[in-house]
């Protein structure tokens, strides 16, 4: 009889290998094999590749470079290696995200501040008009979203859709990041594609607490 279990082990066993392989094994493409190894945060191997020729801002099939894989995988020492080999900073990848807006998203604060450190653009924007400071607010990543503030971000871009990360962090109700948000300047008059401020949304959504420190302003 035939074990009902043995494609789902065989595909076990295989994504086991797939796992322990050399990132060159499992992409015969250098510039998709560079990406695997940032994205596993393989020093070695990152190394390895930079060494043989590959372009430190090589971009995979889907438009990243190892840069921006390594930031919004946590990977700091892989970062730092990419850099001092001469990364792209601000590279953007098809939807305009940079390393910075994918460290930010991810609270990765070491990595956001080495890139800060190394250049990245503060204020750009990816194709729908996000920041990384717009990033970091709606993932809940305070100490990010202080240290982009105080590094000069500017609180008042808004993106495609007229938010700001006031809105954004309003519509969400992350009372802290809109407290720090107004202390640091953000405009709560701004409003967004639809006409409405961070006011509007918070009366329309009950959040009491955050409507309070609105009305303060």
């Amino acid at each position: 009889m035939q074990n009902k279990w043995a494609p789902a082990i065989g595909m076990v066993i295989v994504l086991i290998f797939m796992a322990a392989w050399p990132a060159q094994t499992v992409a015969t493409d250098p510039n998709e094999a560079l990406y695997i190894a940032a994205s596993q945060g393989n020093l070695e191997e990152v190394r390895q590749l930079l060494d043989s020729g590959v372009p430190v801002d090589a971009k995979n099939a889907g438009g990243w470079t190892a840069l921006m894989k390594a930031s919004m995988e946590g990977h700091q020492p892989v970062v730092q290696e990419l850099i001092q080999r001469g990364a792209d900073i601000n590279a953007q990848g098809r939807a305009g995200w940079t390393a910075l807006m994918q460290a930010a998203q991810f609270g990765h604060l070491g990595i956001v501040k080495i890139l800060v450190d190394r250049g990245a653009e503060l204020n750009g924007q990816s194709v729908n008009g996000s920041t990384g400071l717009m990033f970091a607010a709606s993932n809940r990543h305070l100490d990010t979203v202080r240290y982009l503030l105080d590094k000069g971000a500017d609180a008042n871009l808004q993106d495609k859709l007229g938010r700001t990360a006031l809105i954004i962090a309003t519509s969400e109700n992350l009372e802290a990041i809109v407290k720090l948000l107004l202390d640091k300047g953000a405009d709560a008059t701004l409003a967004n594609s639809s006409g409405r401020t961070a006011r509007d949304i918070a009366e329309r959504e009950g959040f009491t607490s955050i409507l309070t420190l609105l009305k303060a302003q």
